[in-house]
């Protein structure tokens, strides 16, 4: 599930919780911010804030399935914002139900590396 509503993500994790109870060994969690500099070739630029096209919604729906079923979660869930973003405020949030942490540390690596493809 993509959100772009972040109360409502919140409210489907709270719900996911309760009824996957004794399913998952880990819920593991993230929170990505806008820096106050952007990398361009290794050195640090500031930034004003980022700018998020609506296509990397679409492109969460393909990573967050395939990320599922590469490595076997049980759910994850994500909330991405769009539109101009300001310094320190909220880009995404994403909460991954494995059965052991291993495969939801390196789901939580893949699906950063493809979302990052799409800032």
């Amino acid at each position: 599930m993509i959100f772009k509503d972040y109360k409502t993500y919140l409210k489907e994790k709270e719900i996911l919780c309760e009824k996957l109870k004794g399913k998952f060994g880990c819920i593991l969690e993230f929170n990505g911010f806008v820096r106050e500099y952007d990398l361009k070739e290794g050195k640090k630029v500031p930034a004003k804030g980022l700018d998020i096209k609506e296509l990397v919604i679409e492109k969460l729906k393909e990573i967050r399935e395939e990320a599922i079923k590469n490595f076997d979660l049980i759910e994850t869930i994500i909330y991405h914002a769009t539109g101009f973003l300001k310094v320190g405020e909220l880009v995404a949030s994403i909460a991954i139900f494995a059965k052991h942490r291993q495969e939801a540390f390196l789901a939580l690596s893949f699906i950063i590396d493809e979302m990052k493809k799409y800032h």
